[in-house]
């Protein structure tokens, strides 16, 4: 995995840790988290399985 690989997941993670942070405050004030919230979150965990998905083939492929 490269330094840039790595940074990308870092991204993919903390835009999702934010989100996830903020549902926790909509919650407490008895808000419902919006579709297009859930769409960007689902977005940044699809971006993070893919890159890791494409380091695993690549380390295979170098097996």
């Amino acid at each position: 995995m490269t330094s840039r690989d790595a940074k990308l997941i870092r991204e993919h993670l903390a835009s999702l840790k934010g989100w996830i942070d903020h549902w926790k405050v909509d919650v407490e004030c008895k808000l419902v988290p919006t579709a297009s919230s859930l769409i960007l979150a689902r977005a940044h965990a699809e971006g993070a399985l893919t890159l890791l998905d494409r380091i695993e083939t690549e380390q295979k492929e170098a097996a």
